[in-house]
């Protein structure tokens, strides 16, 4: 397939680790998520070349992970907790037949009236029904203010750090503050370093930083490595394996690990 066909497929599994080369022993750079758009770039043994439509980042994931996409009009649902459990059956004694991360997105069947207290049915990518309970998901797909982005931030406390994480499965540290970004409605780039250069922040000082800035960490402006999201009084929330702690947390500006060396912060214009 050349490089200049772009079929649009969508992501069937909960999370597709995208690597650099088409081999399970290749670096992972990024994921795709359940749900999510992608555009076919390429394809070689059993894998494929996908260009997230979220981000623009690109790489390759296991062929059977996508699947072709197919434009819908039914109603969907947004998984609201950091996993959430399937069900072929309403019941949970069986055991989940998938389990979910945050934001993947969910179909209604238009053709079934959905008047349990308790489940909804679901379509999955692949067709597939199952059932979910109305507790996991929402149909309110609204941008989130401010306050409410720095309340959901601590609901992934104690997750995982996870290199190219872009799940509620285990973030990386861009990945975690893009996602944050993303429920106010703004699509930041993937890395920490593009993310410094974003074209719709401003330098902030550090000493004036408010709750929803991003704080930027490497050896200098040009190379940056770590990045947190600022919750005020010197605090931020963060992904990282720093400190032999390697989970999200929320850590201080004063802490010595990160009171040295090069720091940016950054505003919304």
């Amino acid at each position: 397939m050349g490089n200049n066909s772009r079929r649009e497929v969508r992501i069937a599994v909960p999370v597709a680790a995208m690597r650099e080369l088409a081999t399970d022993d290749s670096q992972v750079v990024s994921q795709a998520l359940f749900s999510e758009q992608a555009y076919l770039l390429d394809k070689v043994r059993g894998w494929v070349k996908i260009e997230t439509a979220v981000d623009g980042y690109r790489g390759w994931v296991r062929k059977e992970s996508c699947i072709p996409f197919k434009p819908s009009d039914r109603t969907s649902v947004k998984v609201v907790r950091p996993a959430v459990h399937l069900y072929s059956v309403k019941d949970t004694v069986y055991g989940p037949i998938l389990t979910l991360p945050f934001e993947s997105q969910l179909e209604l069947p238009s053709d079934v009236a959905q008047e349990d207290p308790r489940w909804l049915e679901v379509v999955l990518p692949t067709g597939r029904h199952a059932f979910v309970q109305r507790g996991d998901v929402s149909t309110d797909h609204r941008l989130l203010s401010l306050e409410e982005t720095c309340r959901l931030s601590h609901q992934f406390l104690g997750l995982p750090y996870t290199w190219g994480g872009r799940s509620s499965f285990g973030y990386d540290c861009s990945g975690y503050v893009q996602m944050l970004y993303r429920q106010m409605g703004h699509r930041l780039p993937r890395d920490s370093k593009d993310q410094c250069r974003w074209h719709n922040f401003v330098d902030v000082p550090i000493e004036k930083t408010t709750p929803g800035n991003l704080i930027f960490f490497g050896a200098n402006q040009d190379k940056i490595t770590h990045v947190g999201f600022c919750l005020g009084n010197d605090q931020f929330i963060h992904a990282t394996v720093s400190e032999n702690m390697p989970y999200l947390r929320v850590s201080s500006l004063q802490d010595p690990h990160w009171s040295s060396g090069h720091r940016a912060a950054k505003a919304l214009k």
